[in-house]
């Protein structure tokens, strides 16, 4: 079974997502090590030159031990994505949607992915079916669907109008910045940028001036 097929019919066990099949006897350090070690290689080598010989090398395992936990190198990485970049689970509440999102881009710092392993994992998702279907829905939907439960609430206030244009872009307009400005500028994006972009663009295009 692949590794996104895994992912559809995953448990949660931790706040962590793997395969119903496999039962970790790993500590939360130990998984945070081989986390960190999947993603450092990533760095190095990229994507589709990354074998689990390397991992298990690298990170003192054994490849069965691998397989049996993972099933596959994308579910590795991708769940070392998920768990290594995890942030706080519950939402922003101040009261406006200005304070949340500001909240949200601060809780987004220091967060970044390396930017040579984040390279590798977005060219390797546009030649890899497999990968690109559990990043979407390990990953990129989830934070999706935090930013529109956001700013539904700013609807249900009253600060957006329910109609607005802008309700059906939102979550692009929100993640552009993060993707783009590395790409563009060579560099991630600084706070006082992001806390900029949301007052000059973000918020504006809601109805928010």
């Amino acid at each position: 079974m692949g590794a996104a097929a895994d992912l559809r019919v995953a448990s949660k066990r931790n706040g962590f997502v793997r395969p119903r099949s496999a039962v970790s006897r790993l500590t939360a350090e130990r998984l945070q090590e081989l986390y960190a070690g999947t993603l450092a290689l990533v760095a190095e080598h990229g994507y589709d030159n990354l074998t689990m010989d390397q991992v298990a090398e690298a990170t003192r395992s054994s490849k069965a031990t691998l397989y049996r936990q993972w099933g596959s190198k994308s579910a590795l990485v991708v769940e070392a994505l998920q768990c290594v970049g995890e942030t706080e689970l519950e939402l922003p509440d101040t009261g406006t949607l200005r304070g949340d999102l500001l909240s949200m881009v601060e809780r987004a710092e220091g967060q970044e992915h390396d930017a040579d392993m984040l390279a590798a994992i977005m060219h390797a998702v546009r030649q890899d079916k497999e990968l690109a279907e559990a990043v979407r829905a390990q990953i990129l939907e989830p934070g999706r669907d935090r930013i529109r439960e956001v700013v539904a609430r700013a609807v249900e206030r009253g600060e957006v109008a329910a109609d607005c244009p802008g309700l059906v872009f939102v979550d692009y307009v929100f993640i552009a910045p993060i993707v783009l400005h590395h790409l563009l500028e060579g560099e991630e994006p600084s706070q006082d940028f992001l806390r900029r972009y949301v007052d000059g663009a973000l918020l504006p295009a809601l109805g928010i001036h």
